[in-house]
């Protein structure tokens, strides 16, 4: 498991450079007749997060009638999501939810992202997360441009003055991220859904882990079950998890619905068909902890014993 055994080099990484923050916000609001003027789009990172997520990935899906398709038991009703992004050193996290233009067009959805900079996954998740999500409340009620625009120039002194005040230090965790999921029971009591998602993570995903001969290719998708609480609880254990496995050159996205009890994993730089798992439900999109794979003993026993000896 090149992934997971690779991770312990982490520890050595280099001191952090200077934080830095950035709020962002784009998509259909109905102050604006169309889309939104684009606000805080003053990063590389999140000028390509919209190029990714919402010109290409929302925008391909929707022109293309993938999502229509889909019949009303297997399409999610609405966008209602967390995600989180990784490329190279910024972490982005976003909150997408169903919103309309001035014309009452609804097929798009609003979007307020939140850029960190040599800061932890856990930290934006648990700092930003509650700021993006007090925006979408003010935002939803909201009907003038101008209050958005205050908005957002609030929330982005906010989470400044967070990181000045208060800035992160590395998170110390009791329990690392393959025994909490060994411990839930969404992978079942006998750990074959912890087998299963590792194993899948070596056929499917192998190109992308720590240690691997040729890094890269075509991107990826796999679903698997939040085995948390909340979605942001999930976001922020699969981004452990995620990051032990996978090579930190390797752009991550995390999707986790509010409402859902799954998070996607898009690995490598996506295609419009790898964010069709937005709207798809899990009658479309099955678990990989759900594929009948059939487990070596010895690799089986592998999993068992790196359990065991308190590697998780």
């Amino acid at each position: 498991m090149p992934g997971f055994f690779s991770g312990i080099l982490d520890k050595f990484r280099s001191p952090p450079r200077t934080p830095a923050t950035f709020l962002a916000a784009f998509g259909k609001h109905p102050g604006w007749n169309d889309h939104m003027d684009d606000l805080g789009l003053q990063s590389g990172q999140l000028i390509e997060l919209r190029r990714l997520l919402y010109v290409q990935g929302i925008s391909g899906n929707v022109d293309s009638g993938a999502w229509e398709a889909l019949g009303p038991e297997q399409r999610l009703d609405a966008f209602r999501h967390l995600m989180l992004w990784r490329s190279g050193n910024s972490i982005v996290l976003a909150r997408l939810w169903s919103s309309s233009d001035g014309k009452g067009r609804r097929k798009y959805p609003m979007i307020v992202a939140a850029q960190a900079d040599h800061l932890p996954a856990q930290w934006l998740i648990e700092t930003a997360g509650p700021i993006l999500g007090r925006l979408e409340g003010e935002f939803a009620a909201a009907t003038d441009a101008t209050e958005v625009r205050a908005g957002m120039d609030r929330a982005r002194t906010e989470l400044a003055a967070l990181v000045a005040k208060n800035p992160p230090a590395p998170a110390g965790e009791a329990t690392g991220p393959l025994a909490t999921l060994a411990a839930r029971p969404e992978l079942n009591p006998d750990h074959r859904g912890l087998c299963i998602l590792l194993y899948h993570l070596e056929r499917d995903l192998a190109p992308f882990l720590k240690g691997a001969r040729t890094q890269g290719g075509a991107p990826r998708h796999m679903r698997v079950p939040a085995c948390a609480d909340s979605a942001a609880a999930a976001l922020t254990l699969w981004a452990r998890f995620f990051e032990m496995q996978l090579d930190a050159s390797t752009m991550m996205l995390l999707f986790a619905p509010l409402d859902g009890s799954w998070v996607d994993l898009i690995v490598g730089e996506p295609s419009p068909t790898q964010f069709f798992c937005m709207r798809a439900g899990p009658n479309v999109l099955p678990l990989a902890t759900d594929i009948p794979y059939n487990l070596d003993a010895s690799f089986v026993a592998r999993v068992e014993q790196m359990l065991q000896a308190g590697q998780a």
